[in-house]
């Protein structure tokens, strides 16, 4: 594979992926570039509802952004790439990352107290816990089984490392991010919280999802 050509851009006229093709695996500094390509393709200045997008607007400060996912690299032992490989080239579709309570929760050191669960909610779910905190694939490749694969992978190396429950958050306004409550919904994910947070000079409403992990699977 190391010898295989990096590619940020796949050909234009590559509509439909054979998931044969991808692998995911974990990100390495060399990610980057196609990381941010994947970050800015669906994290826009103008957000539509009615497909799913990350917050930020990655094309206002491309090197800012690269320096952030540089940092999320580094804090995250949890941050996959799924990675399409076609004769001798190889191209980043998606990725994502979750960090451990300890790190989301130095990173964020309020969110427990910032976020208003749900009066059945169990708070034993908030001792030993990991937060998915971005997971995003290229614009044109959505709802083609990579994001699920990327989940799957996560999954399976968090519940190898003795973490069973799993948080992830969407916004909801000013613009709702519809498809992402839909994912987490097919996910088995349940509503556990509402917060609030100010985001570049405005309040952005969240809602907190979270699913108990099985054992046994």
């Amino acid at each position: 594979m190391s010898q295989l050509k990096s590619r940020v851009k796949l050909p234009s006229g590559i509509k439909k992926i054979n998931l044969e093709n991808v692998v995911v695996r974990k990100a390495v500094e060399n990610d980057i570039e196609g990381i941010f390509h994947v970050a800015a393709s669906v994290g826009k200045k103008n957000q539509d509802p009615m497909q799913g997008f990350l917050m930020d607007d990655y094309d206002s400060d491309p090197e800012g952004y690269k320096n952030k996912l540089r940092r999320a690299l580094e804090i995250s032992d949890y941050f996959y790439v799924a990675e399409y490989i076609e004769d001798d080239y190889r191209s980043v579709l998606g990725f994502t990352f979750g960090l451990p309570k300890d790190v989301w929760l130095s990173e964020n050191p309020n969110w427990i107290q910032d976020c208003y669960f749900r009066p059945d909610f169990n708070e034993e779910n908030l001792e030993n816990f990991i937060m998915l905190d971005k997971i995003a694939v290229l614009d044109r490749f959505k709802r083609q089984g990579i994001g699920g694969m990327l989940s799957r992978k996560l999954i399976k190396d968090i519940k190898a490392d003795g973490m069973f429950d799993i948080f992830e958050e969407v916004i909801i306004a000013p613009v709702p991010n519809l498809p992402s409550v839909l994912f987490k919904t097919k996910r088995k994910f349940k509503l556990a919280s509402l917060r609030y947070e100010w985001h570049e000079g405005k309040v952005m409403t969240t809602l907190v999802y979270h699913r108990r992990l099985r054992r046994d699977t």
